[in-house]
């Protein structure tokens, strides 16, 4: 689990003398919970000792879900990254979009919802690129209105893969007691084994070894991976790709100097009850990680995107389309989302990688 304890100032320094990161919040689907969370969550102190949050999204947006939650927050349009003035109860808002407010019907995205939603990654992509932000913090979008809109992505992972032009990326899920990281994303269950290949596998371990070495501090990591079938196949009587694929993956990463076990029975690996010696997890598709990781820390769970040349983290939840409009969404996740990218930043130098 990751903490920061920092004193909040006016000033956007460190005492140390260092700068506090810049931080750019998108703010996902303009008919979801996003721009309520974002409103609540920049009104309270802990983003602001992390961080200097610039926000991309839609002034009437947001001043919508600011004045049904009767808040004290303030909106300052900017173009540019401000160097002072951060502070709890004020935004700093780069305008990607103008939406006709009248049109914006809670849970209910059209196509104009999801071109704003990719505009406003778009837009912290190439700010980041011109090095304005450290980091990208998102909020949660529509898949299916993205597509509506003409985008053929099924997320956030996949288009920032495609606007960094990232040769790989995985998604990692730190919780409350676990740090996963899936092989396979957003598919279709009876898809997941075709992806389930020794370069795929191979390439995520990688992935993780490094991330965990750049960004948690730690030296020598140790890496746990689970089986794709029930039992890890049974001895090929019920699957045989632990066989053909997993296994040769953890072979080639161990003759590379990479310590790691496995492959593990996903029913039994996430026991509670037992300390873990891992470092993180590596699961073959979504539910088989997702799940023992929110069941144990809901509120507590970040998504963070291995393998983009800067730090991108995510809330764990979805648009909340149940309670949009309703005053009723908790900005705690995505508050730890934001401090989390901080403390990535803080981890890794705060060095970006070259874009491609």
């Amino acid at each position: 689990m990751i903490k920061m304890n920092l004193p909040i100032s006016p000033s956007p320094h460190l005492p140390n003398g260092k700068f506090l990161p810049k931080v750019g919040i998108t703010m996902g689907d303009p008919t979801g919970i996003g721009p309520e969370i974002i409103a609540k969550a920049l009104s309270m102190k802990e983003p602001f000792q992390a961080c200097r949050p610039v926000v991309f999204g839609d002034e009437q947006v947001l001043l919508k879900a600011i004045r049904r939650e009767n808040l004290s927050v303030q909106i300052k349009m900017i173009d540019e990254t401000p160097k002072e003035g951060y502070q709890p109860g004020k935004i700093f808002l780069f305008p990607s979009t103008q939406l006709e407010i009248d049109s914006i019907i809670f849970s209910k995205p059209d196509r104009k919802c999801g071109e704003a939603m990719v505009r406003y990654v778009e837009d912290a992509v190439k700010w980041v690129k011109a090095k304005k932000l450290d980091a990208i913090t998102t909020c949660p979008i529509n898949k299916k209105a993205i597509n509506a809109a003409g985008y053929s992505f099924s997320g956030h992972t996949e288009l920032l893969t495609h606007l960094t032009q990232s040769p790989s990326v995985a998604m990692m899920f730190i919780g409350s007691k676990w740090k996963v990281v899936l092989v396979t994303t957003h598919l279709p269950l009876k898809e997941v084994s075709k992806w389930i290949t020794r370069d795929r596998i191979l390439d995520i371990i990688q992935l993780t070894e490094e991330g965990l070495r750049r960004y948690f501090g730690i030296s020598h990591p140790r890496l746990a991976i689970l089986g794709l079938n029930p039992h890890c196949g049974e001895e090929e009587l019920l699957g045989v790709e632990e066989k053909e694929e997993i296994i040769p993956a953890i072979e080639e990463a161990k003759s590379r100097g990479i310590e790691i076990e496995g492959p593990f029975p996903a029913d039994s690996f996430f026991d509670v009850s037992s300390s873990q010696p891992y470092d993180a997890v590596i699961a073959m598709y979504h539910d088989q990680g997702l799940i023992p990781v929110k069941a144990f820390g809901f509120k507590e769970s970040i998504n963070f995107t291995l393998g983009l040349p800067f730090v991108r983290t995510s809330v764990g939840h979805g648009t909340g389309y149940d309670i949009a409009g309703r005053g009723l969404a908790d900005p705690a996740n995505l508050i730890k989302a934001i401090v989390t990218a901080a403390i990535l930043l803080s981890h890794s130098g705060r060095k970006t990688l070259t874009f491609r």
